[in-house]
């Protein structure tokens, strides 16, 4: 079970199908005690849409004989409770002179389930009685007894299960609490250092060593265009246009990123941001998330040791457009004007960090890995 986004909000494990089916399984059992042999064929009422679920696997453990009505109300708008019932779909069963078993997926207050109890009752239903899978027991404040209780749960918004956010993730197969705080743990580091200094490198050994998302803007494009994103739509026109993409695309394509991979414990920046118009959009966009920039890691070496590396990378590579001393002489001079002021950025902000990588692979991923840490 991983942490899941189901429209604009966030969810968290909280209790497992195994879990589950054990409270199904005692529920069955008390209910059993009750009518097996008491002659009487109950019908079950399944308040829809939520308790389907429930009700399909109560059904099979029911040693007597019942009949299934379903029944729809509703008392929630979004995550909040408003405790008024309406009646959606009403019942097609009559019902009069006979013992009612409702059979819901969650009472929190108790206002829904009171309401709709005494709307049967004023139907002539002879008894009554309340089957839940769960119940929040810390704001239910009905004095109307529930007679069959799967499980207790706190009062927070579920899903899963039959219950839903805003008719989405009924069918997830355990029970998930909403996130307050999505992001609270997460992770964002800035990978900086002129070209040649080994930032893809390191950015691979890090998500090897920790899980954490390796976010290439150049990746990103790709990306976005290849899956025919609005964003992807855009940024084909002006690259196909000869035009730089804007950097509000590219901080449009970060945040679906990182939106997209809720489970994620950490994002590693790489070859973003190139300036400092990019650094304060990207602070921005995070700061909109409640989030930050952990740390900006610079992997530095020096010149020509960078201009070493990107002529040894090239022909490893066959990228011979890097063999050329005016083409390098370029990219470095580019990285020196624009992309080296962030380090000044990210200094006034007290989250620059600096390591040398002029050592081996091993011994400069042990470097970063420590800053990282």
């Amino acid at each position: 079970m991983e942490r899941i986004k189901i429209r604009d909000k966030f969810f968290v494990p909280y209790i497992t199908n195994r879990q589950i089916m054990s409270a199904v399984d005692n529920v069955a059992e008390e209910i059993n005690a009750d009518f097996e042999n008491s002659g009487e064929v109950p019908i079950i009422l399944c308040v829809l849409n939520g308790a389907i679920i429930f009700t399909g696997h109560l059904l099979p453990r029911l040693r007597f004989e019942c009949e299934l009505a379903g029944i729809r109300v509703s008392s929630y708008k979004g995550t909040v409770s408003t405790g008024n019932i309406r009646e959606v779909l009403g019942l097609t069963t009559d019902i009069a002179g006979r013992t009612v078993i409702i059979v819901e997926d969650i009472v929190d207050t108790g206002q829904t389930i009171s309401k709709l109890c005494k709307n049967l009752e004023d139907r002539g239903a002879k008894d009554v009685r309340v089957c839940t899978l769960a119940v929040k027991p810390d704001i239910y404040s009905n004095e109307r007894k529930l007679d069959y209780v799967g499980m207790e749960v706190d009062s927070k918004y579920l899903v899963g299960w039959g219950f839903d956010y805003d008719q989405m993730g009924r069918n997830l197969d355990a029970i998930y609490v909403l996130d307050d705080k999505p992001f609270n743990k997460m992770k964002y580091y800035v990978l900086l250092g002129p070209p040649g200094a080994g930032k893809g490198t390191m950015a691979k050994l890090l998500v090897e060593k920790l899980g954490y998302r390796h976010v290439s803007t150049g990746d990103l494009l790709r990306k976005e265009i290849s899956a025919g994103t609005p964003l992807g739509a855009q940024a084909k026109i002006l690259i196909d246009g000869g035009n730089l993409v804007p950097d509000e695309i590219v901080i449009g394509m970060i945040r679906n990123e990182i939106e997209s991979n809720p489970s994620a414990t950490g994002f590693l920046f790489d070859g973003f941001p190139r300036n400092v118009a990019q650094a304060k959009s990207l602070d921005d966009m995070l700061q909109q998330m409640g989030q930050s920039v952990t740390r900006a890691v610079c992997i530095y070496v020096s010149d020509e040791e960078a201009t070493r590396r990107i002529k040894r990378r090239a022909l490893i590579e066959n990228r011979m457009d890097d063999t050329d001393e005016s083409v390098i002489a370029n990219r470095m001079r580019t990285y020196h004007e624009i992309t080296e002021p962030v380090i000044k950025f990210y200094k006034d902000c007290g989250k620059y960090f600096e390591v040398s990588a002029d050592s081996t692979i091993e011994e400069n991923f042990r470097r970063v890995s420590k800053v990282i840490d």
